[in-house]
């Protein structure tokens, strides 16, 4: 029974390409391998994944590993995170900074063989602005006035007002033209059966199982090295350890408590690469009980962030104090919040709350009693909430945990007191502030602030530090932005998580880089990756 998960998976994938008339089929990380060789050609890789996307279509959703894998955008960021040409080889800014024009590449073509043009890159932003497409893309793109085709390969981009973060957004995939035009894009077939321009091509999706990729013979950057990529979908962490140490998996996202198993293996590398990926608790500001400032800087200096570090993340991590601590936009001189009982009881007491005989704060007659929700799937957000439970609860604060399924969760953002939410990116600083900080983004107008937060400065400052152009101004507005959200905190701010991935010692390839949300980005160069 050891490989009969791995052998249905690779006889799935033989049946599928006969039927189809297919190709044949060929047979500083903490403890990254060294003195890897050119490596060979062939062979699948088949991944254990922690969650399966609901469609594959970057212009739609943020971006998932299928989407990274199958599309290319205008630009893309290299191993340090820095903006490169891509599906664009070129661009020229117009002096005002208002105008875009990019020079596409020559030959690259959709993986159905239909040559990508222009006319697919107006299509794609064009979509992402129509609100109908409910894009959660679309804020990063309303600042464009226009697109225009001016011939196949030439397109230009006209904006309202400069905005920095432009060519950052570009790296989003762009989505073929000729086989979405006309169509309603959230119910599009396209978006469980995906085409793209990327190195490897979509073959097969076994809903809840596993996603079979190609390696696509024309991609522009040459033929990518192994033949073929297996995303098996296993949300539960335990299953992923066993399936990795069973061989049923060649890689695996792992969890900071597995690591062990794996050091000295000879069987598997690991992978641990620094992230821009943390943990917090969020705030629900429909909750009349955070509506003080003090409050929520009070329940800050109730976590032992240093503890949540050492029993959750058993050091895989560090604490957090802000949402760019991993960005050259870092303000190193923000209020770090420790774990001090004096200054919870001190602040308390000032917003006019005292304490029972059971030591729980009441105020008005009411008790300080929350409930606490983590996604019961994601065992790190649920031993983080335990322990800031733990915390809160030595200080006065009556809460309950309760782990619950991600459907739940979705259908009731807007009642939940408190949630362990996950955000980071390790791009442009406003990627992941101004879309889940700005008050244009609360959950009732469909956007990414889940917990309705709203502060007109830090509206203000998002807002210019996405229309400035000059470095220093940015970086002393994001500066103020971090200083002002520690001031009046949308979160308790937990701690900050390194990515860990287990990847048989037979594959060679990737290549380390600050990684963001869930370790996002660690197949950014999966081209490149073989067999040893």
């Amino acid at each position: 029974m050891r490989y009969l998960t791995r052998l249905v998976i690779l006889l799935s994938i033989l049946i599928a390409v006969a039927c189809s008339g297919g190709k044949k089929t060929a047979g500083q990380p903490t403890a990254a391998p060294t003195g890897t060789s050119a490596g060979r050609n062939g062979g699948t890789l088949i991944y254990a994944a922690e969650s399966e996307p609901d469609i594959v279509n970057p212009a739609l959703t943020e971006p998932n590993i299928p989407s990274g894998m199958i599309f290319r955008g205008l630009t893309r960021h290299d191993q340090n995170n820095r903006v490169q040409p891509d599906l664009a080889r070129s661009w020229d800014i117009s002096p005002d900074m208002l105008m875009y024009t990019f020079k596409l590449r020559e030959n690259v073509t959709w993986h159905d063989g239909t040559p990508f043009t222009a006319q697919d890159v107006k299509f794609t932003i064009d979509m992402i602005l129509d609100k109908s497409s409910n894009s959660t893309n679309r804020q990063y793109f309303e600042l464009v006035q226009s697109v225009d085709v001016v011939d196949p390969l030439t397109v230009t981009i006209k904006l309202a007002q400069p905005f920095a973060p432009l060519l950052d957004k570009l790296t989003i995939g762009i989505v073929p033209r000729h086989l979405l035009q006309g169509k309603d894009p959230t119910k599009a077939e396209f978006n469980q059966n995906p085409i793209g321009t990327g190195p490897y091509k979509f073959t097969e999706w076994r809903k809840g199982e596993f996603m079979t990729l190609e390696a696509y013979d024309k991609f522009y950057n040459g033929r990518p090295k192994l033949d073929k990529i297996v995303i098996k979908f296993v949300p539960d962490a335990s299953q992923r350890l066993l399936q990795l140490k069973n061989g049923e998996v060649d890689a695996a996202f792992l969890e900071p408590k597995q690591v062990d198993q794996f050091k000295n293996s000879d069987k598997v590398d690991l992978y641990i690469w620094p992230t821009a990926d943390y943990r917090v608790v969020m705030f629900n500001f429909k909750n009349s009980l955070f509506q003080d400032s003090r409050v929520r800087i009070a329940l800050n200096y109730a976590i032992d962030r240093d503890a949540l570090v050492k029993s959750v993340l058993v050091g895989y991590g560090e604490p957090a104090y802000g949402p760019l601590q991993k960005s050259e936009y870092n303000n190193p001189d923000v209020t770090k919040f420790t774990y001090d009982p004096a200054k919870v009881k001190s602040l308390m007491t000032e917003s006019g709350w005292t304490q029972g005989a059971d030591g729980v704060w009441q105020k008005d007659g009411k008790r300080f009693s929350v409930t606490l929700t983590a996604p019961a799937t994601d065992p790190v957000r649920v031993d983080i909430a335990n322990v800031v439970a733990t915390s809160l609860r030595a200080n006065g604060i009556d809460v309950k945990v309760d782990p619950r399924d991600w459907a739940y969760i979705r259908q009731n953002w807007g009642k939940l007191d408190l949630f362990v939410l996950g955000w980071g990116s390790p791009f442009d600083p406003d990627d992941h502030t101004f879309k889940i900080f700005h008050s244009s983004q609360v959950l009732d107008k469909g956007g990414y602030n889940l917990g309705s937060y709203i502060n007109p400065k830090v509206d203000r400052l998002l807002e210019q530090g996405r229309t400035k152009l000059d470095e220093n101004q940015r970086k002393q507005i994001y500066r103020e932005f971090q200083k002002e959200l520690n001031a009046d905190p949308p979160y308790i701010w937990g701690v900050y998580l390194q990515a860990i991935y287990g990847v048989s010692k037979k594959f060679q390839g990737p290549k380390q880089r600050l990684l963001g949300h869930h370790g996002s980005g660690f197949f950014w160069n999966v081209e490149e990756w073989s067999l040893k």
